[in-house]
């Protein structure tokens, strides 16, 4: 590490992330994470099949959770994906909601208590407040770290590993406990040969995979498929050669436009199924999707859980149709259910111990990567925001 690169303390004294995990649950595997991104970046459009009154929704209970640890806060509505996200911080009289960054910066109070250095750097009560933005804007601000220092910049610390999957898989490998939680995966690089499918297979040893790109999210890109057709999805992702050069759904439609010399093949782990009641009684194979603050106070880490749902696909388990549209949830209504109490606490059991210990690797990847923090994010942040949805 060179010598001017400041330590992970330094650049993190403090720090609040927003984030949300999808995931498999079954009695016998337990928990396995398919996915960690941003929060921000999702609608939680099925917030309001867990049954819950309003105060009890995900929003609320983020506003909840950071109001015990600094009342105050900006949010930048320009750039954010969830206005909902936006509209349930600004409700509280003590955030302020500028539209962008000229906005921001011509409110005088703001200019004068961002440059303002805490009284103590490692506790969140002594900053001035939370700054929420999207990183196409935080980015302008070259030199955010010293301009805010009198700031929480919420997410800061996730800005180099969710653009990448690759990047935020990799901590899971760093550690027993994240190793447990995440299913069997390997990342190969962009070269067919008619022999990968059979290395991919004894690499994972199942029969079932789940193909990712790297940097795609919303669930673009994302393939499940059977042994039987690895091979001829290999070859299309790869070399977009074969059959399936014509197909126009957005898992395969993503990979002609896929920048990255690698991809990610993870093995396919169900959840136990579920019944939608809404839904005529069918059974489906759900993921559960959690949201949750990963938190740095005091030297000390801690997760805060806001919320959860089951997503399902729009195909019922016994429904005619192929593979893929009975696995990959669809996120939209009415394809939402609330989480049982019982598997609810089995999960945050799981996580309350994991979910810090990934939180400590994120801050430790500056330093254990060896390369420019920000590097690769600019280029990615390409991606319009206008697009986001849940994923």
């Amino acid at each position: 590490m060179s010598a001017d690169r400041p330590t992970v303390h330094q650049r993190y004294p403090v720090d609040v992330s927003y984030m949300v995990a999808d995931l498999k649950y079954n009695a016998r595997d337990g928990v396995k994470i398919c996915e960690i991104q941003q929060a921000s970046l999702s609608l939680f459009n099925g917030d309001t099949y867990r049954g819950l009154p309003e105060e009890k929704s995900i929003h609320a209970e983020l506003l909840r959770v950071l109001s015990s640890l600094n009342k105050k806060g900006w949010i930048v509505s320009e750039g954010m994906a969830d206005q909902r996200l936006v509209a349930a911080l600004a409700r509280s009289p003590f955030w302020h909601n500028p539209k962008g960054l000229i906005d921001l910066f011509s409110d005088v109070n703001f200019t004068a208590v961002s440059k303002r250095l805490p009284a103590d750097i490692y506790n969140l009560a002594s900053y001035q407040g939370f700054i929420y933005m999207s990183w196409d804007q935080l980015s302008v601000i070259y030199d955010f770290e010293s301009r805010l220092r009198g700031m929480i910049a919420m997410d800061k610390s996730s800005f180099p590993l969710w653009i990448d999957k690759y990047r935020m898989t990799r901590l899971f490998a760093q550690d027993g406990i994240l190793a447990d939680i995440k299913p069997k995966w390997r990342n190969y690089k962009k070269v067919y040969t008619k022999g990968l499918a059979a290395v991919i297979a004894r690499d994972l040893q199942c029969d079932t995979f789940v193909i990712k790109p790297r940097g795609n999210f919303m669930g673009k890109g994302v393939i499940i498929t059977h042994y039987a057709d690895l091979d001829k999805v290999l070859r299309f992702i790869i070399d977009h050669e074969g059959p399936l050069t014509q197909n126009s759904d957005s898992a395969y439609a993503a990979w002609k436009s896929d920048a990255f010399d690698s991809f990610i093949v993870e093995e396919f782990v169900a959840s136990d199924p579920i019944i939608l009641p809404h839904v005529e009684n069918k059974i489906f194979q759900p993921t559960m999707r959690v949201a949750f603050l990963l938190i740095y106070n005091n030297h000390k880490h801690s997760v805060h859980f806001l919320g959860e749902y089951w997503k399902t696909p729009e195909l019922s388990i016994d429904e005619a149709g192929d593979f893929m549209h009975k696995h990959k949830d669809i996120c939209k209504p009415p394809y939402y259910l609330a989480v049982d109490a019982s598997v609810r606490e089995a999960v945050q059991n799981k996580l309350r111990v994991a979910l810090p210990l990934l939180h400590k690797r994120m801050l430790q990847f500056q330093s254990a990567a060896g390369e420019d923090f920000y590097a690769p994010i600019n280029k990615a942040m390409q991606i319009s925001v206008q697009n986001t949805a849940e994923f």
